[in-house]
Parts: structure tokens; sequence; C-alpha cells
């Protein structure tokens, strides 16, 4: 299962730009979690998503490597597989 876990700092000035990205990449996104860790209009809260992604590895890096381009985003890419399973995904 490839998974990317995205940090935004400044949600309100990042959160336009990230939901583009997503857009834009929506093909290879199975699930989407978002959590706002401040639920206010305060322009220094924060937000975390969650991607489990089924697609092309180097698609998938690329999408974490835009993200990171960001001002004030991180985003990890993670990579988690049981042995002998693969990751059950039918994209």
């Amino acid at each position: 299962m490839d998974a990317i876990v995205i940090l935004i700092g400044k949600r309100m000035e990042s959160a336009v730009k990230v939901q583009q990205i997503l857009t834009d990449n929506g093909d290879i996104i199975r699930t989407r979690l978002g959590i706002n860790h401040e639920l206010s209009k305060d322009e220094n809260a924060a937000g975390f998503i969650f991607l489990e992604l089924c697609g092309d590895e180097k698609r998938v890096e690329n999408l974490c490597d835009v993200l990171n381009a960001i001002g004030d985003v991180k985003a990890e890419c993670l990579k988690m597989e049981i042995p002998g399973n693969g990751c059950g995904c039918s994209c």
C-alpha cells in the first residue's frame, strides 16, 4: 500500500494549492482523510491529510515532491506491505 501523510502548517494559505494538486492527481487517490487540528479561521491553523494511493510508483513520488514544494507543507511517502499479500489495489 502506498500512502502519503500531509501536514499543512498554515492551512488557510496552503489549502487551495494542496487541493488543486490533489484534484489533478485524483485518479491515483483511493482514500482521502482530512483532519483539521483547529476548526477556525485563524490563518495559522494547521491541517492533516492522509492519502491511500494506487498507481505508478513514480507518480506517487512526484505527488509527494510537488506537495513538498509548497511552503509550509510537509508530505511523507509511505510504502507498507504484508509479505505475499500485495497491495490489493484494483486501479
